[in-house]
């Protein structure tokens, strides 16, 4: 909570933004010239977050921050210091310092649901300057899991993005800085990766695994607790977390299409998006995966008119979610699993070379045993996505164990889930999602992808 100094002096926003914007005579800010405000999350009015400012070096060379000082202007404070740099302290060339409530270092925390100053510098000068409703193209409070961030890293223009950088370089997401190896999750394994400082988590990066496909029941607020932890944690790893949504499996298959009035379920796609945006806004996910995108076996039965029909329903779903995820202009991904059946739409509704107009990246689950096939059927069936998937990437969905669930499953040692990796990754998949955490001994796929 925002603690409140003894001095406070209110005046208007307006005139303190750019208030000390030119040194007084004789203060000679040149030695400060090069550090700048890099990142801010202001979150004082959210109960589970931190405040933090991350302030960074752009220069080749070490600079002296001895008699620095950060001053907020907001509906408490005007020009109050909340951090002051300590005698003898410096920041190295291209270095990051990080001031936190979570720590102290920052005396007081800072709300974004209104505008406000940060201002660096001096009593009587100025180094850099943020201003929320000047700063920002279209001012607005940060994001729950987010930040205001310059774009490029420590660059000129400012972006209100839903995920933050913490601690690293500020940059859009994007898929290509990353393997394309992912695992699906429960959000039962959310404890179990965190146990022992994470080490199962940091593990998983270190063999190359870097995206998480997450259950939604994870993001329930009863999870909410446990779930927070485990994203930052994800964030300062380099893990990409994705959340994995029911589309029409509520505890039971709901079908999407109203056949007796011939339209579609507005209230299942409404329900659908507010969830998404849930997802990105509230956690700062970074991909959003779309799973039980089709019907149970009975496509066939609800193509109620030429504009209402089982694969119409799949590609609106599809679409929805992809204007959603554009609209933030943060480089943010969608996939989803498909039923591994070269013809699925009869039953399912799933027709890739639709889908895939709209989702980055399509998963066929090709669960080998339990369609028992061969090393050949293996490829001939990821191949076949590969070329009729429009402009999605494919990622082969691999179990790690063998088995069915009327058989009973075994989970697999990792030489042999490498030697069935080997297998698909010598198709013309793009990538591997492995089903599932918990189940089996995970090898090391760093070479790959």
């Amino acid at each position: 909570m925002k603690r409140i100094l003894p001095i406070v002096v209110l005046l208007p926003l307006a005139l303190a933004c750019g208030k000390k914007d030119t040194p007084e005579e004789g203060t000679d800010m040149t030695p400060f010239k090069g550090l700048v405000i890099n990142e801010i999350a202001a979150h004082d009015e959210i109960p589970d977050a931190q405040t933090w400012v991350e302030l960074l070096n752009t220069t080749g060379a070490a600079i002296s921050l001895e008699g620095l000082q950060l001053y907020v202007t907001d509906e408490y404070f005007t020009d109050q210091s909340i951090w002051k740099a300590a005698s003898g302290a410096h920041l190295g060339a291209g270095e990051r310092l990080i001031l936190s409530t979570a720590d102290e270092s920052l005396v007081t925390g800072v709300s974004s649901a209104s505008d406000f100053v940060l201002r660096l510098g001096v009593k009587d000068g100025t180094v850099d300057e943020f201003c929320r409703d000047k700063s920002l193209e279209t001012p607005a409070a940060a994001y729950p899991r987010g930040s205001y961030q310059r774009i490029p890293d420590g660059g000129n223009s400012w972006r209100n993005l839903t995920y933050n950088s913490l601690a690293q370089e500020n940059r859009i997401f994007s898929l290509e800085d990353y393997h394309r190896n992912a695992v699906w999750a429960w959000s039962s394994h959310v404890s179990d990766m965190m146990a022992g400082d994470a080490a199962k988590l940091k593990k998983l990066k270190e063999q190359g695994y870097d995206h998480i496909l997450l259950n939604f029941v994870a993001f329930e607020s009863v999870n909410r607790r446990n779930t927070i932890p485990f994203l930052e944690k994800c964030e300062e790893l380099g893990i990409i977390v994705h959340a994995w949504m029911q589309c029409f499996f509520k505890g039971g298959w709901v079908s999407p299409v109203d056949d007796e009035n011939k339209c579609y379920r507005e209230d299942l796609y409404a329900d659908i998006r507010e969830h998404a945006r849930m997802y990105i806004e509230e956690y700062g996910v970074k991909g959003l995966h779309l799973d039980y995108i089709r019907f149970g076996g009975t496509a066939h039965k609800h193509n109620v008119s030429a504009d209402v029909n089982s694969i119409g329903a799949v590609n609106r779903c599809c679409r929805e979610i992809r204007e959603i995820t554009d609209s933030y202009e943060e480089g943010l991904v969608t996939s989803a699993a498909l039923m591994p059946e070269k013809n699925s739409q009869y039953y399912y509704g799933q027709v890739p070379s639709e889908m895939g107009k709209y989702i980055h990246i399509l998963m066929p689950m090709a669960y080998r045993y339990s369609y028992g096939w061969g090393d050949s059927g293996c490829k001939d069936i990821v191949n076949w996505f590969a070329d009729n998937s429009a402009a999605a990437e494919v990622w082969a969905g691999i179990t790690t164990y063998t088995g069915t669930d009327d058989s009973g499953v075994k989970g697999m040692s990792a030489e042999a889930l490498r030697k069935d990796i080997d297998v698909f990754m010598d198709s013309r998949s793009k990538g591997l999602v492995l089903f599932r955490y918990g189940l089996g001994t995970f090898p090391d796929v760093t070479d790959i992808n």
